[in-house]
């Protein structure tokens, strides 16, 4: 209880330097949170589309429905096609209707200059390129869009932004920690005095490093929490963006068991570096 008190002391005595450690670990931490909100995020989305591997193929205009009940027929004795679904002109229309609030783009657009289409769900992403190579054979078909093109975009872009957010964790978490050695080194060569007199009347080395292990827990937990708070509150803020972007990927609202674990874990994580960070410090300031 002494220590903690002692830790209070040295805390008020140096309020900025407290206060910058404090709001350092706090950035830190906002962006650990979101990344890994966003990891979780990202691998929900790939394993929803790896799941669901598709391709669509565009009809030209002149196709008649003899045509594409030719492909379709054709396209359901493969055995790694797993559905296929026929949107027809009217359908295609009916989808631009709802999308398109312009008037004048309305009346320029009828059924008839919009393609039938046709969308074949593979039984696995390994058989796109089968599918890719079936649908070429067939002349009514005017073009291709293979989603194996867009998932592998769609990884090389989350893999990229993977080791940038790793990265600049990283960045984060060695700045934080020098800034809490520096801000302990700089408490302890400021008490040199007090510190030899503690010696000199045979005060171990424990019970002087205590109230600065202390101070870097508290350092961690305040930066961990207020970190964690601002994550949550931008999060609620964008939450119904998210919802309208990946609604039917992800399930909105995140359950709050969550954002616990989440809390609970990352403090943790703060209190081991803060402390780990404070030890070292007050250990070799004392010892010299």
């Amino acid at each position: 209880m002494k220590a903690f008190k002692t830790t209070l002391i040295n805390l008020r005595r140096t309020p900025y330097k407290s206060l910058m450690a404090m709001v350092m670990i706090a950035l830190t931490f906002f962006v650990i949170y979101g990344f890994s909100i966003f990891l979780l995020g990202s691998q929900q989305v790939l394993q929803y589309f790896e799941a669901q591997p598709k391709i669509i193929a565009f009809f030209n205009i002149k196709a008649e429905d003899a045509d594409i009940n030719e492909v379709k027929e054709s396209l359901e004795q493969l055995s790694y096609v797993d559905s296929i679904k026929v949107i027809s002109k009217q359908d295609a229309f009916n989808y631009y209707q709802e999308k398109q609030d312009n008037p004048l783009l309305l009346e320029l657009v009828s059924a008839d200059i919009l393609p039938a289409s046709i969308e074949i769900a593979a039984a696995n992403p390994e058989s796109l390129n089968q599918i890719h190579q079936e649908l070429k054979r067939f002349s009514q078909i005017d073009d291709i869009s293979i989603q194996q093109d867009v998932l592998e975009q769609l990884t090389q872009w989350i893999s990229s932004i993977r080791i940038i957010g790793l990265v600049l964790s990283g960045i984060l978490i060695t700045l934080s920690l020098l800034i809490i050695t520096s801000t302990i080194s700089f408490k302890i060569s400021h008490q040199k005095k007090k510190i030899a007199i503690l010696r000199y009347i045979g005060a171990n080395y424990g019970f002087i490093l205590t109230p600065y292990i202390y101070e870097g827990f508290l350092y961690g937990a305040i930066g961990s929490m207020a970190g964690w708070g601002l994550m949550y509150a931008v999060f609620l803020y964008i939450s119904p963006w998210l919802s309208s972007v990946v609604g039917q990927i992800i399930s909105f609202p995140i359950a709050i068991e969550f954002f616990l674990i989440q809390l609970a874990l990352g403090t943790g994580l703060a209190l081991l570096f803060s402390g780990l960070a404070s030890i070292l410090a007050a250990k070799n300031l004392i010892k010299k």
